[in-house]
């Protein structure tokens, strides 16, 4: 289980059921800054809002502060959960970041993309793969 920056307690059999992109991130990271619009293009997307996409980000080894300041600074609203400790990283074996993975309403990685997209487009062809 993870944090949101809310406070709730977040854990990813709660969206069982739903297609999720879950990225994994930290706010000195060059890349994963550079993807975050991209990011937030999909979220605001309502056409795979509609398909029950779910997107969650996880902020690897940094505080609420830090993080919650980032989000505010590039406008972003997507959920971002905190792996402070990194257990989560660790679980998911993350060696570099930003790396996103796209599973299935099965609970079933069907993709995994390590390093930064480079478009919205380039995470739209991903997301077919857990989208029909």
């Amino acid at each position: 289980q993870l944090q949101s920056l809310d406070g709730q307690a977040v854990s990813l059999g709660d969206f069982r059921g739903k297609p999720v992109l879950l990225n994994f991130w930290a706010s000195w990271c060059g890349p994963c800054r550079a993807e975050m619009p991209f990011l937030q293009e999909i979220f605001e997307n309502k056409e795979w809002l509609d398909k029950g996409l779910v997107i969650l980000t996880i902020d690897i080894g940094e505080s609420p502060s830090v993080v919650k300041e980032f989000m505010e600074n590039y406008d972003l609203s997507f959920p971002a959960l905190l792996d402070t400790d990194r257990d989560v990283a660790l679980d998911y074996n993350i060696r570099a970041i930003p790396t996103t993975f796209f599973i299935d309403k099965d609970g079933i990685i069907q993709d995994i993309k390590v390093g930064a997209f480079s478009s919205k487009t380039e995470i739209e062809k991903r997301l077919i793969k857990i989208i029909p």
